[in-house]
């Protein structure tokens, strides 16, 4: 159950874990309503076990009367309680069944797509990539039209983009450029693992501030920061590394409202299994990506 829960916030965590736990109040209401129902010489006998101290006291906290109705309303709160909370679990279970079904759904439609690319002998690694940001974490963590997630391969030292998805066709062009991993925050990507960060100056109102915060904060030169086309107020940058903890690429979601991405929601996405699963991708189609290395020794 709680991983089931774990994107729920706190208080709706802790109310659905214990609602859930309706096993105990089930048998304590169907004990309950077993002792209301059977004959009055039989309930005093079972009374009787009781220490004569506690019948004493007790029935100086309450009558007998008041005991039995105290007994029938928690009797019929375990019983509620119990179906309740069976009923919810199930629901819980069901609704998780169905989204595990959905990713892997599109987990097996990215492969099929994969191994039709591969057995035609033609990928395209770009369109590939951009494909598996659009069905995994694009559509999966609701982005809207103001965000842009784009994942970048480490090769000589260079960060190159082998995918880019955005509903905004300005925001999704594939770049030209490489970045170098000591420019940006690709470069605090790479030496942290994981780095987030909000811009406090808006573009469309500060430019100059925006300019000089990413000049600063980021080691850009200031002509590149002007001529970036898509000018992000929130990054959240994730390193992936291979086996050998060796980095070999990072993903990178990106959005120009300072409040437009879930930094602790898409955390728990790119998760160490989905970490792995791009890292596999990126070894099975390793023969097919451009390769900067083999072209610098051709002479490019």
């Amino acid at each position: 159950m709680d991983d089931i829960l774990s994107e729920s916030n706190c208080f709706k965590r802790w109310f659905y874990k214990y609602l859930c736990k309706g096993l105990y109040p089930s048998i304590f209401g169907a004990i309950s309503f077993g002792y209301i129902g059977i004959p009055t010489n039989i309930q005093e006998m079972i009374r009787r076990q009781l220490p004569e101290g506690w019948r004493s006291y007790l029935l100086e906290l309450l009558n007998l009367e008041q005991w039995f109705t105290l007994l029938l309303g928690l009797a019929v709160l375990g019983v509620v309680w119990g179906g309740v909370g069976s009923h919810l679990r199930t629901s819980l279970i069901k609704k998780h069944y169905e989204k595990v079904k959905e990713e892997n759904r599109r987990v097996k439609e990215c492969k099929g797509r994969l191994k039709q690319e591969i057995d035609s002998k033609v990928v395209n690694c770009y369109d590939f990539f951009s494909y598996y940001l659009h069905n995994n974490y694009f559509s999966k963590l609701g982005l809207s039209i103001d965000e842009r997630v784009s994942l970048y391969r480490l090769d000589l030292d260079l960060f190159v983009c082998v995918g880019r998805y955005s509903d905004n066709e300005e925001y999704k062009q594939r770049p030209s450029r490489v970045y170098s991993r000591n420019e940006g925050c690709i470069a605090k990507v790479w030496q942290r693992g994981v780095y987030q960060d909000v811009i406090p100056f808006d573009p469309s109102l500060d430019l100059e501030g925006w300019v000089s915060y990413n000049v600063e904060k980021h080691s850009f030169d200031e002509e590149t920061v002007r001529q970036i086309n898509m000018k992000s107020r929130a990054f959240l940058g994730i390193r992936i590394q291979n086996s050998k903890q060796e980095t070999i690429a990072v993903l990178i979601f990106e959005s120009i409202n300072d409040n437009g991405l879930k930094f602790s929601k898409i955390q728990k996405s790119v998760n160490t299994v989905e970490k792995n699963n791009l890292c596999h991708l990126f070894e099975s189609l390793e023969s097919h990506m451009p390769n900067l290395q083999i072209a610098r020794a051709e002479g490019f």
